[in-house]
């Protein structure tokens, strides 16, 4: 069977895609050849926690079904001045950005998303 080669997303250490990183024990995923994973955590009543935990999650199933990146929705902030998802969900997005060398941008035109992309 032929597998393909990849980098580690954290260590950039070339591995078989489907095997474990030797160095740092990370997944190895094949290259991205899906379009981007779309989740929504403001609009159904989800608290931080649930928000958290659907952000985890999605990028788990995003990197493992090689999409190219996730869009999450997080609706904008409050003009309130009361925290709302985005002020959770963005400083998770910074750390996962940073942990997988990956590229994390606000959606173009649209305050209340943004974009982390794994190519």
């Amino acid at each position: 069977m032929n597998r393909q080669i990849v980098k580690c997303p954290i260590c950039g250490i070339p591995g078989q895609a489907g095997e474990t990183c030797f160095k740092c024990n990370t997944k190895l995923y094949r290259s991205f050849t899906h379009p981007l994973y779309v989740i929504d955590v403001a609009h159904r009543g989800e608290d931080r926690e649930d928000a958290l935990r659907k952000v985890i999650k999605g990028i788990e199933i995003s990197l493992s079904g090689s999409h190219r990146g996730i869009k999450v929705i997080h609706g904008q902030s409050s003009k309130s001045g009361q925290a709302t998802i985005k002020n959770y969900v963005l400083p998770l997005l910074r750390k996962e950005a940073k942990r997988l060398n990956a590229r994390l941008v606000q959606e173009k035109n649209n305050p209340g998303a943004h974009i982390l992309y794994f190519d």
